[in-house]
């Protein structure tokens, strides 16, 4: 018996426009805004989703006395998302040349030139060359083979039973502690 009136406003209120009393404290915030209904739950309140809320897609549950059934708005400006991502798309992908277009950041100028550096040599550079490369400086010295660990053994230089290791540098600590492991 409960039922059958809410299936009805359920039918009446479903998918249609509405505004809300905006003298209601709770509702203030929605004042200015279109929703639209959703659903009706079986309690007797809308559940409405409001367009141009903060981008916020939340449905709320509001009582149908302080709402109001309205046309369908006219589309605004702002609900065309794919032109405005075609021409944020262009405009990013241009190089910065004078003082009116948007300044690339640093990383921007490094990707874009990271493409087009592959194709030219077969030489793989690295992140900081790209990035030095970005920045306008010159690319770092490249290390053509890694420096020699250190063949002295501290173990053999230190007297019995003592070892310094606040002197130490990190590759005669990784020696040291190899020696140590062996024994």
């Amino acid at each position: 018996m409960v039922f059958q009136p809410i299936e009805k406003i359920k039918q009446e209120y479903t998918d249609k426009y509405v505004v809300v009393d905006g003298q209601r404290p709770e509702l203030a915030r929605f004042s200015d805004l279109v929703g639209r209904v959703k659903t009706v739950n079986m309690s007797g309140r809308a559940l409405v989703e409001f367009m141009d809320y903060h981008l916020n897609i939340g449905w709320f549950d509001i009582d149908l006395d302080y709402l109001k059934v309205v046309d369908k708005p006219a589309p605004t400006e702002d609900k065309k998302p794919a032109a405005k991502k075609a021409a944020a798309k262009s405009t990013a992908k241009k190089p910065a040349a004078g003082g009116d277009e948007k300044k690339l950041s640093p990383l921007e100028m490094a990707r874009m030139q990271g493409g087009a550096g592959k194709a030219a040599s077969e030489k793989k550079t690295s992140t900081a060359d790209i990035l030095a490369a970005a920045r306008g400086g010159s690319a770092p010295a490249a290390k053509s083979e890694p420096e020699p660990v250190a063949e002295a053994s501290p173990v053999a230089d230190a007297p019995a039973g003592k070892v310094d290791r606040t002197s130490m540098s990190v590759d005669a600590m990784v020696v040291y502690c190899r020696e140590k492991d062996a024994e």
